[in-house]
């Protein structure tokens, strides 16, 4: 009778345990959904730890328990919670653990071991489109060149504290009154953490630049702005009187809601703020950002969209006007993830902070440059500005490529003091651009050494080098000008290209070929076209003639049979005088358009000498074979007219021939 009961007590006290477990996981649940994602990770680590999860609820406490970490910026505990769930657990059923545990470790800059991941995850969702941008991203991880480094960067240590520092704005058009968003203790309007970060609810804070280059020490903007709830993200109009901050206010058992605020600034104080209402009340409007022109506001919003978090914008049509209806800005800068931190750049380039385009990790910061054809080019604007770590929240001053940023990055592997501002600035390094040409045979495609390039600038200076055996040659060109190369090789007529400096980025190399036609034989002048029997030049011949002009223009010493042939049909006499005449007519069209008639003869040489096909014209014609000579007797051999009559047309050509290279005009 005493071990019945033992047995039933056991029972009891298992199935009690139980239920406060599934209690304990409901109520994290419930606050997971509300946006209390820190007071839910405490519980989940509890109940977690202890084991005693039901099977079914185990993999989304884990799911929702390292999401909690995720989500506020706290990748390595994220990490930590993963490990320890797949060493427990070998076999999972949702795959979706597969792709969060990649983009933790890609945050942690464990790059390697997020592949095998992501790999996993591709398996299983093979058209999840979040599996292909994670695979991108590594991929062009993996190749993402060493060298492009062009920014100095460095934490702005006269504020930055162990809170969170974020989310920098200019408070004046000098650039130095500089307003954050911190959850720091000093000053703080709030006295209470915030269940979703874990931390003081955040105000916005100012800071100046004294006269000795130091930052003053930084103080909250006012009750009048900051509330005991989350404030902050803020940004002024154009002439800094009026200000646009988020502002989140939490209702008792409901999840916190955010919107966009106004305030106006008259000497030290500010009006009532206003409620700008872009989005209803159960949704989220943040992150306000302005054109130049004060007339499009960009902000972030959960609205029905392209993904989680949207950037949209509404307009006006003058500053006094009401705003228009909010506009999904498109799905080339919003993706199926998070875009955040909008900032409308003086110049129309829009950049923004997104998990959800091909980057290093977390957060990254993108540009999206205003692109007539396509809408926008999306740029990741690279190392050091974005690191494995969350990356965003930039601003840039109007005229200068340097401004602020957020970044939660590491040094040394511990954090700054978890969201910080960092200052950058382009690096001023001496400006190099290049033109890299290469020289070949055009008919063998070999290279040739010793040809002599001249490269010519819009400004009038000549630059003069000789290929190397190779056949390259190298030059540093000067940035904003137009340049002509000309390359010149005994034996050879001259090559010419153009290029253009003045939309190159510092370092650029313009890399291209010179095919020069050797003068060891006669040069076939394609596409000169007679009417039947006459000497008459068609208008179909004016292209390949004015190429005749520019040749002869840019080998000026060059002196030149024109060469006429015709085909076998029709008697010798009368071919002849043909051919004469067609030979006549191109020179008397050089003479036309300025070239010296001392440069030029015409011969004709009617049917005598018929043409000997090589190997270009046995890839284009696969009857014919190299070295034959298309004579009458091999054209009467051929029982296809078809064939016939393409022999004939290839014997009915106008040639030229260099004869001397030494013409000096008079």
């Amino acid at each position: 009778m005493l071990k019945k009961r033992s047995i039933y007590f056991l029972f009891i006290g298992l199935l009690l345990t139980s239920c406060s477990v599934v209690n304990r996981l409901n109520k994290a649940d419930k606050i997971f959904e509300e946006g209390g994602y820190t007071k839910a990770a405490g519980i989940y680590k509890k109940v977690v730890r202890s084991k005693k999860v039901p099977p079914t609820r185990i993999e989304p406490a884990y799911f929702n328990y390292t999401e909690c970490y995720r989500r506020t910026g706290k990748p390595r505990d994220a990490e930590i919670a993963y490990n320890t769930f797949f060493r427990r657990y070998k076999t999972i059923d949702n795959p979706e653990l597969y792709l969060r545990y990649g983009q933790i470790l890609m945050s942690n800059g464990k790059y390697d071991q997020a592949l095998s991941q992501f790999e996993r995850y591709k398996q299983e969702r093979p058209d999840d489109p979040q599996a292909d941008v994670a695979l991108t991203s590594l991929e062009w991880i993996k190749n993402y060149p060493t060298d492009s480094l062009t920014y100095t960067v460095e934490p702005v240590s006269a504020f930055n504290q162990t809170a969170n520092d974020f989310a920098p704005a200019f408070g004046a058009d000098d650039y130095e009154t500089l307003l954050f968003t911190s959850t720091r203790k000093t000053d703080n309007t709030g006295k209470k953490n915030s269940d979703i970060t874990g931390t003081l609810y955040s105000d916005i804070y100012f800071t100046r630049l004294a006269r000795n280059g130091r930052w003053d020490k930084p103080r909250n903007i006012g009750k009048e702005i900051n509330t005991k709830f989350d404030d902050g993200a803020a940004v002024f109009n154009s002439s800094y009187t009026t200000l646009f901050f988020t502002r989140c206010i939490k209702v008792r058992r409901e999840k916190a809601g955010c919107q966009i605020y106004i305030a106006q600034r008259t000497a030290d104080e500010w009006s009532e703020p206003e409620n700008l209402k872009l989005v209803p009340d159960s949704l989220t409007a943040a992150h306000p950002s302005l054109s130049a022109d004060d007339l499009t506001l960009y902000f972030v919003s959960d609205l029905p969209g392209m993904g989680k978090m949207d950037i949209w914008k509404v307009t006006r049509n003058g500053p006094s006007d009401d705003w228009g209806e909010p506009i999904n800005i498109g799905s080339q800068i919003n993706t199926q993830g998070n875009e955040m931190y909008p900032f409308a750049h003086a110049n129309g380039t829009l950049y923004f902070a997104s998990d959800g385009h091909p980057g290093f990790g977390g957060l990254d910061i993108f540009r999206a440059i205003p692109d007539s054809l396509a809408g926008w080019k999306i740029e990741n604007v690279g190392q050091p500005l974005n690191s494995s770590a969350d990356d965003f929240a930039i601003i840039f001053e109007r005229d200068n490529e340097r401004g602020y940023f957020t970044s939660r990055r590491t040094e040394r592997g511990k954090t700054l003091g978890g969201d910080d501002i960092f200052r950058f600035a382009r690096d001023v390094k001496p400006i190099e651009y290049f033109f890299e040409g290469i020289v070949r045979n055009g008919r063998t495609g070999g290279v040739l050494g010793n040809a002599e390039i001249r490269l010519i600038g819009s400004n009038g200076a000549i630059l003069r080098k000789r290929t190397e055996a190779d056949g390259i040659v190298r030059f540093r060109v000067n940035a904003g000008l137009d340049y002509i190369a000309i390359s010149s090789l005994q034996g050879f007529l001259n090559g010419k290209l153009r290029f253009s400096s003045r939309e190159w980025e510092n370092g650029h190399t313009h890399r291209d070929t010179f095919n020069l036609t050797s003068t060891d034989r006669p040069i076939e002048i394609p596409n000169i076209f007679f009417d039947f029997g006459k000497a008459t030049l068609s208008d179909a011949s004016r292209t390949s003639l004015d190429s005749l002009v520019t040749i002869m223009k840019d080998n000026e010493r060059i002196i030149v049979e024109l060469r006429a042939h015709t085909d076998n049909r029709g008697s010798d006499a009368v071919n002849m005088d043909l051919s004469q005449r067609r030979a006549q007519a191109v020179v008397d069209y050089l003479i036309q358009n300025g070239i010296d008639e001392g440069r030029l003869e015409a011969v004709g040489f009617g049917e005598s000498e018929p043409k000997t096909v090589d190997e270009t014209l046995v890839r284009q014609h696969t009857f014919l074979r190299a070295g034959q000579k298309l004579d009458e007797k091999f054209i009467n051999s051929l029982r296809d007219e078809s064939q016939q009559e393409i022999c004939h047309a290839l014997n009915r050509r106008t040639e030229m021939q260099v004869i001397r290279n030494d013409y000096v005009a008079e």
